[in-house]
């Protein structure tokens, strides 16, 4: 499903997005971080774009998205995982 922005731009999103991204934590960090990166894949939002959003450089965005990977696949684990 594409993104369909009315009422803010992609600049105005990312934006808020860093600032949301900021302040989560745990779980609901886990979760932005997964919705994030679906973004990208689902090709709405760019790398570049979302370097910008944050203010990184390549090297830190890059150290930043497989921080972002790592805690995603914890996240999974954990919501896929059930008693014994």
């Amino acid at each position: 499903m594409a993104l369909t922005l009315r009422y803010a731009t992609k600049a105005q999103l990312g934006a808020a997005f860093r600032e949301r991204y900021r302040n989560a934590r745990r779980e609901e960090c886990a979760r932005l971080a997964k919705w994030l990166l679906a973004r990208i894949s689902d090709g709405d939002f760019t790398d570049a774009q979302v370097r910008t959003f944050f203010g990184l450089s390549q090297a830190n965005y890059d150290a930043m998205k497989a921080r972002m990977v790592a805690l995603i696949a914890h996240y999974d684990a954990v919501q896929a995982g059930g008693g014994e």
